[in-house]
């Protein structure tokens, strides 16, 4: 970690600022054998078995055999804790793939971002600016990369990524729901509702014959998706992007 992250971290806020802390045990204590890496990893497991509601700071400690009062020499809280759990569960993008095509790494960028949430569905539960880790901004810096060839402005790399990334946390609230709801867990989410025959029930056929059409070719009951792997709606914003690059790319 270099001596600027190192300073910088200092300022951040105490959730944001674990994650940049150099020291693993901060200000307390001697250095110990367990580390941050080592927690959160715990912290990931256990979140991934019971859920958020399963994870305590004294059910972690004992599945790291220490005590709890041990545990807070590397976390000072459990929102620190979460900011952890956030990053290493989101992981470090993989290496970009070497097709040369800035449309394919975006639309890798978007599902395998999603991808990590149905694995941890969890994680849209902790959306906050305090999860901003290494891992997180590694996926921005890919991100950005991925435009480079595409000659448009810093600015417009920039509000592409913050869209694609709207868009990531769109479908993972879905997603999450999804993967809730068939481990059992109850889930609320307007995408998990029976939406074919809720339109069914109050449209009538004279007043509105387009809805009917569509719902008489199963229109809603589809699952959008483009080829059966990219959502409809992930096309759909780079087929903008696409437009955008023709337009302003140098």
């Amino acid at each position: 970690m270099s001596d600027q992250e190192q300073v910088g971290a200092a300022d951040l806020p105490p959730g944001m600022a674990v994650l940049w802390r150099a020291s693993e045990t901060g200000s307390r204590g001697p250095r110990r054998a367990l580390s941050r890496a080592k927690i959160a990893e715990a912290g990931v497991a256990l979140a991934d078995a019971d859920g958020l509601d399963g994870l305590s700071m004294a059910r972690l400690a004992r599945r790291l055999g220490v005590t709890t009062m041990a545990l807070y020499r590397y976390v000072a809280s459990k929102d620190e804790l979460y900011a952890l759990m956030y990053d290493a569960a989101v992981g470090a993008p993989p290496d970009a793939a070497t097709s040369g095509s800035w449309r394919a790494e975006l639309e890798a960028w978007c599902t395998e971002q999603v991808g990590a949430i149905a694995q941890h569905p969890w994680l849209m539960e902790l959306v906050t600016l305090s999860a901003m880790g290494p891992n997180r901004v590694a996926w921005i810096e890919r991100g950005l990369r991925a435009l480079e060839p595409t000659g448009l402005s810093q600015q417009r790399r920039a509000a592409v990524i913050g869209m694609l990334a709207l868009h990531v946390l769109s479908e993972g609230q879905v997603v999450a729901s999804f993967v809730r709801q068939q481990r059992g867990v109850r889930a609320d989410h307007p995408a998990l509702a029976d939406f074919s025959a809720l339109l069914g029930a109050v449209t009538d056929p004279v007043q509105y014959p387009a809805i009917t059409a569509a719902l008489a070719a199963g229109a809603f009951s589809d699952d959008g998706s483009a080829d059966g792997a990219v959502s409809l709606s992930l096309t759909l914003l780079l087929d903008g992007v696409e437009r955008l690059v023709e337009r302003e790319g140098g």
